[in-house]
C-alpha cells in the first residue's frame, strides 16, 4: 500500500501542475469537511434507535454515504500531504490554513446573519417558522401567568373545570365581545340567554371543538344556526361545542352536560387534530398556538376494554404555574410529542447555528406504548363507539360528522386523514361533508385561523340536514 501511494505522490509531484494539486487538495478538504458535518447531523438524528434500525432510514443512508465521502476526502488530503512533504515549500500548509480560515469566516458570517434574522414571539426565538430549541419552561410559565391575570374573576370566557380542564363560563362574553355563553355555558347569540326556558321544541345537541362552537364567526354564522333555520321553529339547536377540545373532552362533556337535556339527536363533530389532543395532558406543551390555554386536560388510557382517566381532577392553572420545571407536571410523560431533551439547555446552545441545526434535526424520542400511534387510534375509536352506545341508551340518535381541515380538503393525500383512520378503526358510519364544502369556492371556505367561513358552515349544515331528517324519522318510528 505505501508503494502505491509513493508512486501516486511521484506522479502528482512531477506531472501535475501546482494549481491542479491545490484544486485536488481543496476538493479533498471540502469533501472531508462536508461529510464530517453530515455524519454529525446524522448521528444527532439517530437518537436512541438501534444502529441497525437507524441505517435503514434516510438519515442512516446519508450517514453511510457520508462515511464513504469522508474516507475519499481523507485519502485525497493524505495523498496531497505526502506529495508535498518532500518539498521545503510551505504551500500545503498555506492552502490548508486558507481553507480553515474560509470555513471559520463562513461559520462566523452564518452565525451573525442568523442572529440578525432571529425574531422573538412570546419570548421565544424563531428563524422563519422554526422555533429554536431548547424550549423554556420559564418563558411559557410567564406567558401563562399573563393569560391567567388577564382573565381572572368573572371576566374569563373559559373557566377551569375539574373534569374537562376548561369550559365556557356561564353568562360570559369573550374579550372582543364576539362570543357569548348562556347561563348554562352553551354558545349563545347575546348576553343574558338561558336555554332552560319551557319551550315546545325538539332539542338537537351539538358537541365538539371550535368547529362546532363556531370560532371566528358570529353565532348567526355557525353551522348550528344554519341547521336550525333549515329545520324550522319547532326545533332548537343546543351548541355544547368548546374551543380546543379533543375527542375525549367532547365525549366527557356529552356524558356529564348533554345527557341530562335528553336531546332527540346528538351530533358529535371533530377534526383530525382532535384525535391528537386526546393524547395530551397539557395543551401548552404541544406548541405555541396553545399558549393561551393555561389548563391541563383529562387523559384517558385503555386497560383492555376499560378506559381510565389519569388526570382527575385536572390540574388547575395555579397548580400548573407553581411548578418550577415542566418535568414536575404530573402525567407529563403521557403527553404525546413531549421530549425532555427539548427542554434542556446546554453550553453549546450559545451558538444559534447549533440551535437551528438541533431544531431541524432533533432525533425522534422513543415512543412509549401509551403515546404510540396505534394507541391513539385505539383510544379514540373506543371513545366514539362508547359515545354511540351511550346516546342510544338515552334514546337519542347519535350522528358523527368528520370536519375536513383546509389542508385535507385542498391538498388531498394518498393516505386517509387521521380522523378518518380513527373512524375506520372504530368501524362506524359517519357524515363526510366534503362534497358540500367543495361546492364553495376555495377562497371562501376557511377563515384566517383555518376555521370554516359562514359559507363553509352553511355547506356543513346542508350536508348534515338529510342525516338529521333521517334521524328524526327514526325517532318517530321508535315512538
Amino acid at each position: 500500500m505505501p508503494t502505491i501511494i509513493n508512486r501516486r505522490e511521484n506522479l502528482i509531484a512531477s506531472d501535475t501542475p501546482l494549481f491542479k494539486r491545490d484544486l485536488l487538495l481543496l476538493v479533498g478538504l471540502f469533501i472531508f469537511e462536508a461529510s464530517f458535518t453530515v455524519i454529525a447531523i446524522a448521528l444527532l438524528m439517530k437518537g436512541r434507535r438501534p444502529f441497525q434500525v437507524f441505517l435503514t432510514t434516510r438519515p442512516g443512508l446519508a450517514f453511510l454515504w457520508a462515511v464513504v465521502a469522508f474516507l475519499v476526502g481523507g485519502t485525497l488530503i493524505i495523498i496531497q500531504y505526502r506529495a508535498n512533504s518532500r518539498s521545503p515549500s510551505r504551500h500545503f500548509r498555506l492552502v490548508v490554513a486558507m481553507n480553515l480560515l474560509t470555513v471559520m469566516l463562513v461559520v462566523i458570517t452564518g452565525e451573525l446573519a442568523l442572529r440578525a434574522g432571529v425574531r422573538s414571539k412570546f419570548g421565544f426565538e424563531f428563524v422563519g417558522t422554526t422555533m429554536l430549541k431548547p424550549k423554556s419552561w420559564e418563558t411559557i410559565r410567564r406567558h401563562l401567568r399573563q393569560v391567567v391575570n388577564r382573565s381572572e374573576g368573572d371576566h374569563a370566557f373559559h373557566t377551569y373545570d375539574e373534569l374537562l380542564g376548561w369550559r365556557l363560563g356561564p353568562n360570559r362574553n369573550s374579550a372582543d365581545s364576539k362570543y357569548w355563553a348562556s347561563t348554562e355555558g352553551l354558545r349563545a347569540p347575546h348576553e343574558g340567554i338561558s336555554f332552560r326556558k319551557s319551550v315546545q321544541q325538539t332539542d338537537i345537541a351539538l358537541v365538539g371543538d371550535s368547529f362546532t362552537f363556531g370560532y371566528e364567526v358570529t353565532y348567526e354564522e355557525t353551522y348550528g344556526y344554519y341547521l336550525e333555520q333549515m329545520l324550522g321553529s319547532q326545533f332548537r339547536i343546543l351548541n355544547f361545542g368548546v374551543s380546543g377540545y379533543g375527542i375525549d373532552q367532547a365525549f366527557l362533556r356529552y356524558e356529564r352536560d348533554v345527557r341530562p337535556w335528553k336531546p332527540k339527536i346528538v351530533v358529535f363533530g371533530f377534526i383530525s387534530n382532535d384525535a391528537e389532543r386526546t393524547m395530551w395532558v397539557y395543551p401548552f406543551a404541544s406548541g405555541i398556538g396553545w399558549w393561551d390555554y393555561p389548563f391541563s386536560k383529562p387523559r384517558l388510557i385503555l386497560y383492555g376494554e376499560e378506559r381510565v382517566n389519569l388526570n382527575v381532577p385536572t390540574l388547575s392553572p395555579e397548580a400548573i404555574l407553581s411548578r418550577k420545571s415542566i418535568s414536575e407536571l404530573p402525567g407529563i410523560e403521557y403527553q404525546r410529542g413531549y421530549s425532555p431533551n427539548d427542554w434542556q439547555e446546554r453550553f453549546y446552545h450559545y451558538s444559534y447555528l447549533i440551535r437551528l441545526l438541533e431544531s431541524y434535526s432533533s432525533p425522534p424520542s422513543p415512543v412509549s406504548p401509551e403515546v404510540s400511534r396505534e394507541t391513539l387510534l385505539s383510544i379514540n375509536a373506543s371513545i366514539l363507539k362508547t359515545f354511540l352506545r351511550s346516546a342510544e341508551k338515552e334514546q337519542s340518535v347519535p350522528l358523527v360528522i368528520f370536519f375536513p381541515s383546509d389542508h385535507e380538503l385542498e391538498k388531498p393525500k394518498t393516505t386517509l386523514p387521521l380522523g378518518k383512520q380513527v373512524l375506520e378503526k372504530a368501524g362506524i358510519e359517519y357524515i363526510d361533508p366534503t362534497s358540500c364544502l367543495l361546492e364553495v369556492p376555495p377562497a371562501d371556505r376557511f377563515m384566517p385561523q383555518h376555521h370554516y367561513t359562514p359559507q363553509g358552515n352553511a355547506a356543513i349544515a346542508k350536508c348534515l340536514l338529510p342525516a338529521v331528517h333521517q334521524a328524526l324519522r327514526q325517532t318517530s318510528v321508535r315512538n
